[in-house]
C-alpha cells in the first residue's frame, strides 16, 4: 500500500500538469466542452491562466518538492472545483448530464492526489 500511497498524488500531479499543458496552449479545448465561448483575445488570455497556468504551476511545484501538504493543496483545490460543480448545478441550473464529465475529472483529481492520505 506504500507504493500506492506514494504514486497516487504523482499521478495527480502529472495529469494536472498534462491538463495545464492542454489549458495553456490550446485553451478553446477546455472552453468548447463546457461550452464557453472564448470571444476576444483577453478571453483566451483569463481561459490560458485559469486552465493552464495554475494548473502547471501547482502540479509543477507537486512534483519537484514532493511534499505531502502540496499534494494535499491541489487535492483540496480539485474537491472545492468539485463543490463548485455542485453548487452550480444547484444555483445555475446546470444539467447532470453537462456536468458529468467535469465532476469525474474533478473527482477522480482529488482521489489521486488525496490518495497518499487515505490509503
Amino acid at each position: 500500500m506504500d507504493i500506492l500511497a506514494e504514486w497516487l498524488p504523482r499521478a495527480g500531479a502529472v495529469l494536472t500538469i498534462v491538463l495545464g499543458l492542454v489549458g495553456f496552449f490550446k485553451p478553446q479545448l477546455i472552453t468548447q466542452a463546457q461550452q464557453i465561448t472564448l470571444g476576444s483575445p483577453m478571453a483566451y488570455s483569463e481561459a490560458r491562466v485559469v486552465f493552464g497556468g495554475l494548473h502547471l504551476g501547482g502540479g509543477i511545484m507537486a512534483l519537484l518538492l514532493h511534499e505531502p501538504l502540496i499534494y494535499m493543496t491541489l487535492g483540496v483545490a480539485w474537491v472545492f472545483g468539485l463543490v463548485a460543480r455542485l453548487y452550480s448545478m444547484a444555483a445555475d441550473k446546470t444539467s447532470l448530464k453537462d456536468s458529468t464529465p467535469g465532476i469525474i475529472v474533478d473527482a477522480t483529481m482529488a482521489i489521486l492526489l488525496l490518495g497518499g492520505l487515505i490509503f
